[in-house]
């Protein structure tokens, strides 16, 4: 009887021994597989990122995600190495690094359309360098963000663009937090593997411990709250747009001879349809002229952005020719003069106290 208690002991213990061991390989398996498919995620980010570079011709050939510590990550910072800091929400900053055989494949592609062979020259990376690198750091930021949304590691790579360059490492230990950081190193080829080296993506680990959950409804309402406000004060805000009858078209010596007076006569078709404009003078509609309440008035005749009203009448593209009447003094009034003293002879002798004989 007790050397069956022990056989039943046994199998039972083998039993549940069995189904932990399947439990666990099942959990491996299933962290094997996110492993890959955020490694597989960053490998076509980057290659993407570097399709959109003629002649750069980019390859990942191996990905190693790893935590480490603010010092560690700035004992990574090497002399010549490319750094870039990357703002994300809520006050988070990253740090991308390239080393200098991948800093000079990409400025090489994009300066002569092809990646050199020749082993790059030892050299600090200049202001100039990261103006050709930032547009492609954010572009594979984006990829990155893009290729991850389904994944558990979409949180961490959101939301990042490229902030500044960095010519000293030393300012790290400063602009960095201290905490946990996820180290993204991709071993990478560029030109056909004309060159080769390290692109790495340091992202912090948001820490969500210490976080009171009853604060984030707070935050949001603050957004909407905020996002109401900027609404009501756009919606608000006054906007400026004209009635133009006409654009009328003079040559230049026409306008140096232009003086006070002067009138440009416009074309009748003015009077048919006017266009609605902004300060801009794009066209926003089209109408007529008129009168309401004994003040000029405009009338649209279509719907906003319609610029043909229902009669057929449109808006003429190009400024008319106009035709100009100068301006013509008005002549004095005619006065009869005196055939013998001009006019107003006999009122100046009679003046003059001379009396007729």
């Amino acid at each position: 009887m007790t050397e069956q208690i022990k056989a039943d002991t046994q199998n039972d213990t083998g039993q549940r021994a069995g189904a932990l061991g399947q439990m666990a390989t099942r959990h491996r398996v299933a962290e094997a597989e996110a492993r890959a498919k955020f490694a597989a995620a960053l490998r076509v980010a980057f290659g993407r990122m570097g399709a959109e570079c003629r002649g750069l011709e980019a390859v990942v050939q191996d990905v190693r995600v790893r935590q480490a510590s603010l010092a560690e990550i700035i004992d990574m910072a090497e002399p010549g190495m490319f750094l870039s800091l990357l703002e994300g929400q809520g006050e988070r900053m990253g740090l991308l690094m390239a080393c200098p055989s991948v800093l000079a494949g990409m400025v090489e592609a994009q300066a002569t359309g092809r990646v050199s062979t020749t082993p790059p020259p030892m050299r600090k990376p200049t202001r100039t360098d990261a103006a050709l690198l930032a547009p492609m750091i954010d572009a594979f930021l984006r990829l990155v963000e893009q290729r991850c949304a389904g994944l558990p590691e979409a949180v961490l790579v959101s939301d990042f663009v490229y902030g500044s360059f960095l010519e000293d490492p030393r300012p790290l230990g400063l602009m960095l937090e201290e905490g946990a950081y996820q180290v993204h190193h991709l071993r990478v080829a560029l030109g056909f593997g004309a060159r080769q080296g390290d692109w790495m993506l340091i992202l912090p680990i948001a820490d969500t411990s210490g976080r009171n959950p009853d604060t984030q409804p707070d935050a949001d309402q603050e957004a909407k709250d905020w996002a109401a406000r900027l609404e009501a004060t756009v919606t608000a805000s006054p906007v400026q747009i004209d009635a133009v009858l006409c654009r009328v078209q003079i040559s230049l010596t026409e306008a140096l001879r232009l003086r006070p007076g002067d009138m440009l006569r416009l074309p009748e078709a003015a009077l048919e349809s006017l266009s609605v404009e902004t300060i801009g003078h794009a066209a926003l509609g089209i109408g007529r002229l008129g009168q309401a309440r004994g003040q000029r008035a405009v009338r649209l005749t279509a719907e906003p952005g319609v610029l043909t009203d229902a009669m057929g009448v449109s808006i003429s593209p190009v400024a008319l020719p106009a035709s100009i009447l100068p301006f013509r003094p008005p002549h004095a009034a005619f006065v009869p003069e005196d055939r013998q003293g001009g006019p107003g002879a006999q009122g100046q002798a009679e003046s003059s106290g001379a009396r007729p004989m």
